[in-house]
């Protein structure tokens, strides 16, 4: 996602509206928590595809539109019971999908910036949208938006890591509320993976020493990406490892799988911080031997 400047201003959302925030919301921390976000996002996506489709467009569409990957930064914290405020804007269309982006406000300033990459899906596989549903898009309120990305394509096969790529795997079990109205494992819930995914492998490979450390860890910005959008199996697999470490962060990547089919992969950046003033810091020398051991090489992924 370009991190324009118009994306944290307000009144560059023609769609907009307020979504009040939960108890259960909040984290550990006493912020709202990154996935709670990232579904708050989604509830702006949908109610932007409603406009856009009609109100029983999520039900009647053919093929369903849905998610194919989103990327969300997390600006500044953000806290109950003050309500979020939400934009969101076509930014571009063509028979393969639809970008939207949408922002999340909190007394008088962004929190949060997102966009979504949608299109049509079949029998677990992307596919591009039907006419009539290119042809209600150019009529709605899309002012402005351009096609998508040349080198985007539907066909994500070779751009997805098997099991075998990563070291470090567990296995994760599916609820029923993790599926959502059409029967598809729900956005929230990906996002919701990708952080237990992330802080179990985190936690197991830093060990008890991570206590004791001043220093931890904040999540600044999430990639999630489906390859495919099957009913759910009751369990699937996870793979996890460190894509990128840096001075001040690291690239924590995962991927799930169910019969060894890569169906979807995060990619969390994980800024170091001072626990106490909550400030950046580099890393220190045995967080970064701790870490390396399990940095990924070679590995295809759809996330850039």
């Amino acid at each position: 996602m370009k991190e324009e400047a118009w994306r944290r201003e307000a009144a560059s959302y023609p769609l907009s509206g307020e979504m009040p925030t939960r108890y259960t919301d909040m984290d550990v921390w006493k912020h709202l928590n990154n996935g709670a976000l990232i579904s708050i996002h989604g509830e702006a996506v949908h109610h932007a595809l409603r406009t856009l489709f009609g109100p029983q467009a999520w039900r009647d569409g053919e093929p369903v539109v849905g998610y194919l990957g989103s990327t969300t930064d997390f600006i500044a914290q953000a806290y109950y019971p003050d309500p979020l405020l939400w934009g969101a804007r076509v930014v571009g269309i063509d028979e393969r999908g639809l970008r939207i982006a949408t922002a999340l406000f909190q007394r008088g300033r962004c929190v949060s910036i997102h966009e979504a990459l949608l299109t049509g899906w079949a029998d677990g596989c992307p596919l591009a949208l039907a006419p009539d549903q290119l042809a209600a898009l150019r009529a709605a309120q899309t002012e402005g938006a351009e096609a998508l990305a040349e080198g985007y394509s539907l066909h994500l096969d070779a751009t997805a890591p098997r099991l075998a790529h990563f070291r470090w795997q567990r296995p994760i079990a599916l609820r029923y509320g993790d599926s959502d109205a059409r029967h598809l494992p729900s956005d929230a819930w990906l996002g919701r993976c990708a952080e237990q995914m992330r802080i179990v492998f985190l936690t197991e490979i830093r060990g008890e020493s991570r206590r004791t450390r001043r220093g931890g860890m904040m999540i600044a910005h999430a990639s999630l990406r489906w390859h495919r959008r099957d009913l759910p199996a009751a369990q699937w697999q996870m793979g996890c490892g460190i894509a990128r470490l840096g001075e001040r962060s690291v690239v924590v990547r995962g991927a799930l799988f169910q019969d060894g089919v890569c169906l979807a992969e995060c990619d969390s950046v994980m800024v170091f911080i001072d626990r106490e003033t909550q400030r950046s810091e580099p890393l220190d020398d045995a967080a970064r031997s701790t870490l390396e051991p399990w940095l990924l090489h070679a590995v295809p992924s759809a996330l850039t």
